[in-house]
């Protein structure tokens, strides 16, 4: 297992909550949400924690999107390869923990509104 912190684009969380699922990532990444200003709208989500060495591997920079896209077949994911690239471009996959990446790319935690 490897330790790791997947910062990915609000347009592509959804494609990427489903690869992790599917190929062995996790189920449930994906989904606390980041913003440059802490308040909503997400511009990002995030995942950190372990995951298989393999799956690291595959989704380091600059990430290997034939097996990416590879894995997702062979789980029946039905994806492109070009949305794969996509997702990895996009992404910022690091092994700093997570406030050290949210720093580095000027993101915060949205906090919820007040509900008082």
């Amino acid at each position: 297992m490897s330790f790791r912190t997947f910062i990915v684009t609000a347009a592509d969380a959804p494609l990427a909550r489903d690869i992790a699922a599917l190929t062995g990532g996790g189920s449930g990444m994906f989904v606390t949400a980041l913003s440059p200003t802490g308040a909503d709208p997400a511009t990002h989500y995030v995942s950190t924690g372990l995951v298989p060495d393999a799956f690291a591997a595959a989704c380091d920079y600059p990430g290997d999107a034939d097996a990416v896209y590879k894995l997702c077949k062979s789980c029946g994911l039905p994806v492109t390869l070009a949305k794969i690239k996509t997702l990895l471009k996009n992404s910022d996959v690091t092994q700093q923990e997570p406030f050290a990446a949210f720093e580095r790319l000027g993101l915060q935690l949205i906090q919820p509104a007040d509900q008082g």
